[in-house]
């Protein structure tokens, strides 16, 4: 019978598991329980376990869960080498001092942080919160004196078990450890000898982080975005926050009237394009990379961009399609036609058009989305400007089933699309319509 693990990578302790389980070199079935959408409180898993906690282990028959308990089984079960939790009493002892300083101290104060932030949507931590995490570090910093790990030389699944909760708070929560240098270079240790601890630990403590951004980006130093929008690239942005959850200020920047070359807006983009994003004091333009920056930070999966290089590079390649072929094709007719009052779209510039529409048929071959069967940034950004190319410069695209039904996928499925992007879509056809007509 496999071992079954109930977890959720996102939790300090679901992740010390995993590192306990890397250092054992033991495989296990995960299945994965979304906190946020309650699915520990469904019957099934209540009646597996009644304190609906995650981790929780199932081996055989036999049901566990807390993860110091699970951590202390599996080294009991599985290994004959008694390093990660020694049999020796006063060792041992020692050891578990350490991990009911984990159950009691540190995580308690981590989910009294935790719980209000991203359950209560409290948009600050509290200095007494920080104050009482510093405390705890304190203590730690008394355990380290004079030894590389909590209960000696050498690391045990007190290590493990701590570290993924010190981690998050440090690195999701941002309450420094400077002030406690033998906690400092603990955690080091811990990042260069502890099995598995770049591979399981350190993408959920990422993940937790962009989670905390999120929630304090609302108050603490707002999100700016000056933008315009009929402009196909600022309504990629909108789809993009919107696909993240993301509060912004906008700031309107009126392209007619000449606003995007006023100097104060030159001096933050000397480029003088929008969309331009303003994040605390860091300043970005280009939606496409506004877009994979928003993503990066803020988002709690890579599924919009993913990290595997080769699935990213396939959503940078089609970034750079709309970037260096869609978009300037759609300037190359929206620019005389609304800027130097042309009243006719030329033949050739519209041939260019569906000669992209026929590269984009080839992505598209065998695929729901451009980089494949779920959408991502790329997707975001080339509707944007495909739907007003299609609306706005009436550019038929009935000779490319599988761009229309993509298209179909994009209004159906993005985040927002009615809300955000379709308004842009209208009001440029409204203005497209007066030069044509």
């Amino acid at each position: 019978m496999p071992l079954v693990l109930y977890c959720y990578d996102g939790s300090p302790s679901n992740r010390a598991v995993y590192m306990c389980l890397k250092a054992l070199g033991l495989e296990v079935i995960k299945k994965p329980v979304d906190l946020f959408k309650g699915e520990q409180l469904k019957p099934e898993f209540l009646k597996m376990n009644p304190q609906h906690t995650l981790p929780t282990l199932v081996d055989g028959d036999l049901i566990i869960w807390d993860s110091h308990v699970i951590c202390s089984y599996l080294v009991g079960k599985y290994t004959k080498d008694d390093s990660l939790y020694p049999k020796d009493l006063q060792k041992r002892a020692l050891v578990d001092q350490r991990l009911h300083f984990d159950s009691g101290v540190l995580f308690p104060r981590f989910m009294s942080i935790t719980f209000p932030l991203l359950v209560l949507k409290c948009k600050e931590i509290p200095e007494k919160k920080k104050a009482s995490v510093k405390e705890a570090f304190a203590f730690m910093e008394k355990f380290l004196e004079g030894g590389e790990y909590l209960a000696g030389a050498s690391y045990t699944i007190a290590d493990i078990c701590c570290i993924s909760t010190v981690s998050t708070i440090v690195g999701g929560l941002g309450i420094s450890a400077d002030e406690y240098p033998n906690v400092k270079a603990w955690m080091k240790r811990c990042r260069e000898n502890l099995p598995g601890y770049e591979e399981l630990n350190q993408p959920g403590v990422d993940g937790y982080k962009r989670i905390v951004a999120r929630e304090l980006a609302c108050d603490n130093m707002p999100l700016v975005l000056h933008c315009f929008d009929g402009s196909p690239p600022n309504r990629a942005v909108y789809l993009c926050l919107k696909a993240l959850g993301l509060e912004v200020t906008k700031k309107t920047v009126n392209l007619f009237n000449g606003e995007h070359l006023d100097p104060d807006f030159v001096k933050l983009n000397p480029q003088h394009t929008i969309p331009t994003l303003e994040d605390d004091d860091f300043v970005i333009w280009d939606s496409h990379v506004i877009c994979s920056y928003l993503v990066d930070k803020y988002a709690e999966d890579d599924s919009l961009y993913p990290k595997d290089p080769q699935k990213r590079a396939i959503v940078d390649q089609r970034l750079h399609f709309d970037t260096g072929v869609l978009f300037p094709r759609f300037m190359n007719i929206s620019y005389p036609l609304l800027f130097l009052k042309c009243k006719e779209i030329p033949e050739e510039k519209q041939k260019a058009v569906t000669d992209a529409f026929a590269i984009m048929e080839n992505f598209l071959e065998g695929n729901d989305y451009l980089a494949g069967d779920s959408y991502t940034i790329a997707d975001i950004c080339c509707i944007a400007t495909v739907s007003t190319l299609v609306e706005g410069l009436r550019i038929s695209v009935e000779d490319f089933p599988n761009i229309k039904d993509w298209m179909e996928r994009c209004r159906e499925n993005l985040p927002g699309y009615a809300e955000v992007n379709q308004p842009g879509v209208d009001a440029y056809k409204g203005a497209a319509d007066r030069e044509l007509d």
